[in-house]
């Protein structure tokens, strides 16, 4: 005789779900840092690799939560 109970889907991790509404928020701040790469003073350079890092750690953020946004149920 076969199993017949059902499958479990995979439950929704909601801490996944906000780790990519902050990974979001994050990248939105690098991208509006843009503008002041205009300015002058302060170096070029050093606000360059500090928007280059945000968005990095954003992107870093959202493949680590995309990849955990799936529990499987107990």
């Amino acid at each position: 005789m076969a199993d017949t109970t059902p499958e479990q889907p995979a439950v929704l991790n909601t801490r996944s779900v906000v780790g990519l509404g902050a990974c979001a928020a994050i990248a939105l701040v690098g991208i509006f840092l843009i503008p002041t790469l205009q300015e002058p003073g302060g170096g070029l350079n050093a606000r360059f690799w500090t928007m280059a890092a945000l968005e990095l750690i954003a992107m870093g953020g959202v493949v680590y939560f995309v990849l955990n946004l799936h529990e499987e149920p107990e």
